[in-house]
């Protein structure tokens, strides 16, 4: 029996959102939040396998999201993906502990296979 792996997606515009859940295909279950509050809730309630992280939310930026579930023992690895349209984030976002980075906008294929690497 297999099981369902979960992504969270936290991106404040719901086209966006969709375009990930697309992008990313069948064989995923998705959760989502358009806030960095909500982003910082949700990952903690469901604890998914992934998390599909943009930089520029309200509440809460991606950054503060992830730098608070990098300090958390509990998600501290968690695989994170950053997405941004800001390439000048990449190297801050890294720092601060995502996994990966990809540049919006992205080729669906593109953001598939970051996922996929790190939730195989």
């Amino acid at each position: 029996m297999t099981t369902t792996r979960s992504i969270l997606i936290c991106e404040d515009e719901a086209a966006l959102r969709e375009l990930v859940r697309v992008s990313l295909g069948d064989g995923f279950g998705f959760i989502e939040a358009s806030d960095g509050v909500e982003a910082l809730e949700l990952a903690r309630e469901h604890k998914p396998d992934v998390i599909v992280l943009d930089l520029m939310l309200p509440g809460l930026s991606g950054l503060d999201v992830l730098s608070r579930l990098r300090e958390e023992a509990n998600q501290s690895n968690l695989p994170i993906v950053v997405i941004s349209a800001w390439s000048d984030a990449r190297d801050e976002a890294l720092a601060a502990g995502a996994d990966r980075f990809v540049l919006k906008p992205f080729l669906p294929d593109d953001l598939r296979a970051v996922v996929q690497e790190l939730v195989p």
